[in-house]
């Protein structure tokens, strides 16, 4: 077996990979796609126009920009993001080389953003041109992971050897933590969870440096962390929430709401959902009494800005000497205001006893002199070790949360799943030495009508799936033919196409008729949030543009959602769609083998499941094919052709 040191070496190189293999796609797109196709992609703004051209600190040029009508997609910028900006042919490429300036996201809103330009300033009439703003790649994720990897990796204290030879499974299970149940408060409060969220309950709370929960859907999984969390907080311990994604830390951030834990949320306002909002550290910060001296020195920071920019028609060494001391003043003055903000937030942070954070926000500075007594990993089945390890240098134990079998961490590199990168950092504790005897998998499920649930546990969970005793079950309308359906679509003539300048794959005939049986679910539950899924981005924006022509589409648009799957995971809707798009003479799935996706697409809905695709080209694949014979078997099985002779 190879050393800790050894195996986290391979998933640094497999990180390089992937690091390359993500700037080789995005120049791909920019360099070679239309400009239509990259306003769509979310890599590019043209036109946009420029505000407002000003200095920050250091004196650094800041734009001001703002997207114009049907430029791209709103927010396709973060702060953080490396930009290139420029001038555009016709083409929507650059005019020249040259005239290509790079510069930094500083802030981000959904169609405006602050940059801070590399190099000089802009002309008095280039600021009225029409500009093009195209993404650059973002080292910073991939710097981040990288650097915890090699403090992983030479670290040289001895707890974190131990530590991290238990997590990569070549060394004994990590110490318990000396207990605290001396204090004499309960372990779990009596009939707030089942049996086997109190078992994983009473194993957290006593402290072991690694406690896993493996939560398939429905199964109660942010019940009991969030509620391990409110045990926590009432212990006066801190703890530091993460996840790999901000809707999925935003989840965690309202639990806490929900059950009245003081908060706060470490990210960007612009990637924070409306709901949580008020939780963010910006957001606090500003709230702070102490706040307003921070907007009185920008205020007149702004005002030494301008004395220094003033036009003089007789420029002298009197005006040269009045410039000077204006931006030394500017500087000054933005320079208090920083100081003054970071250490209200730093305050803010210190007081508050749960921080929450995606793995790449729990490197922010407000936390780099922070600790917690435990850091929770949610949707760690989703999660890049090297992504954990960032913030996993903040405590000494760790829960980890989520499922293997859902979504997996997005590996684009073939190089970079060879080395390993692709298997998410809970699939890897629980196949440790160290980690697997403190697993435990919850198999009471609250979510999904038992017929639904049969499939994905037979397959993924080796039947141990349980409905829950008094689980509400609604009383479906004839019309939707029980609460799981398998429509054919064989010999239908619904082909696969190709995305015009893209290689994603769309079904119009398929979407037609997917979009037919959702209005017929809409129209028969009047109480129904529906949610229509497919694999591949292209039948998602075609099922999106097909049904804004319906003609009464906007009686059901607030009930209606279209979205990949990765839009849907943690998620649930009372009726999930499913297009499974594929179909083709060749019976090629292509994306649609990666079935933990389609697990991932199944197991939203709570009442009533309705997938549709082509048996002949699924069929050729074995899980898709058992998938077919289990509704055979169950009675769930259709062809399209009952709807379309009724037609």
């Amino acid at each position: 077996m190879n050393t800790a040191i050894e195996q986290l070496g391979k998933l640094a190189e497999a990180l390089v990979h992937e690091q390359r293999e993500d700037e080789k796609r995005l120049a791909s797109v920019i360099e070679q796609k239309s400009l239509r196709i990259r306003r769509a992609e979310g890599v590019t703004w043209s036109p946009i126009a420029i505000e407002e051209q000003d200095f920050t600190f250091g004196g650094r040029v800041r734009l001001k920009a703002k997207m114009q009508h049907n430029a791209g997609l709103s927010g396709a910028f973060r702060t953080g993001s490396p930009v290139h900006l420029y001038q555009a042919n016709e083409s929507g490429r650059p005019i020249s080389k040259d005239a290509v300036r790079t510069g930094i996201v500083r802030k981000s809103k959904a169609t405006a953003v602050e940059i801070i330009l590399d190099g000089p300033p802009l002309s008095a009439s280039e600021t009225h041109e029409r500009w093009t703003l195209d993404a650059r790649s973002d080292d910073r994720t991939f710097r981040l992971m990288a650097r915890a990897l090699n403090h992983w990796i030479n670290t040289e204290d001895e707890w974190e050897r131990r530590t991290r030879d238990a997590f990569m499974g070549v060394g004994i299970e990590a110490e318990y933590a000396e207990s605290k149940e001396e204090e004499g408060l309960p372990l779990v409060p009596q009939g707030r969870l089942n049996a086997l969220q109190n078992c994983w309950m009473n194993h957290a709370l006593s402290e072991p440096v690694f406690s896993l929960l493996h939560g398939p859907p429905g199964t109660g999984k942010t019940s009991a962390i969030l509620e391990f969390v409110a045990q926590s907080v009432e212990r006066k311990q801190r703890m530091l929430l993460t996840a790999p994604s901000n809707a999925a830390v935003d989840l965690l951030v309202a639990g806490c709401a929900s059950k009245g834990i003081r908060a706060v949320r470490i990210g960007h306002p612009m990637r924070l959902g409306e709901a949580v909002l008020p939780f963010g550290l910006d957001a606090q910060v500003e709230k702070d009494p102490e706040y307003k001296q921070v907007r009185d020195l920008r205020k007149r920071a702004k005002q030494a800005w301008q004395i220094a920019d003033r036009f003089h028609r007789n420029f002298g060494s009197d005006q040269r000497t009045e410039r000077a001391a204006a931006r030394q003043d500017a500087k000054s003055l933005e320079k208090e205001a920083y100081q003054l903000e970071s250490y209200i937030a730093e305050r803010i942070v210190r007081k508050a006893p749960v921080v929450c954070a995606t793995f790449v926000g729990a490197a922010n500075d407000v936390l780099v002199n922070e600790s917690f007594d435990c850091l929770v990993i949610d949707e760690a089945g989703q999660a890049m070790m090297p992504g954990v390890l960032i913030p996993m240098q903040r405590s000494k134990r760790f829960v980890l949360a989520g499922d293997p079998n859902q979504l997996p961490p997005v590996v684009r590199s073939a190089a970079a799943q060879k080395q390993g990168l692709e298997e998410s950092a809970l699939a890897r504790f629980m196949r440790s030495e160290g980690c697997r005897t403190s697993t435990t998998m919850l198999t009471e499920q609250y979510r999904m009508h038992p017929e639904i649930m049969h499939p994905s546990s037979q397959w993924f969970y080796d039947g141990r799936l349980q409905a829950a005793a008094g689980m509400t079950q609604v009383v479906l309308p004839e019309v939707l033919r029980g609460p799981w359906t398998f429509i054919d679509s064989a010999g239908c003539g619904f082909d696969e196409e190709k995305e015009e300048g893209s290689a994603s794959t769309l079904n119009p005939s398929e979407a037609d008729f997917v979009l037919k049986r959702t209005i017929e679910i809409l129209a028969a539950c009047p109480s129904f949030q529906v949610g229509v899924i497919a694999p591949y981005r292209a039948q998602v924006a075609e099922l999106e543009r097909k049904f804004e022509t319906i003609d009464n589409h906007k009686d059901f648009r607030n009930r209606v959602e279209f979205a990949t799957v990765d839009a849907f995971q943690g998620q649930e809707r009372d009726a999930i769609v499913i297009s499974l798009t594929r179909s083709n003479s060749q019976g090629e799935v292509g994306f649609l083998k990666e079935y933990r996706r389609t697990n991932v697409a199944m197991t939203r809905a709570k009442h009533h499941l309705l997938m549709v695709g082509d048996g002949a080209t699924l069929g050729n694949d074995s899980f898709y094919h058992q998938l077919m014979e289990s509704a055979e078997q169950s009675n769930a099985y259709h062809s399209a052709w009952e709807w379309l002779y009724d037609s």
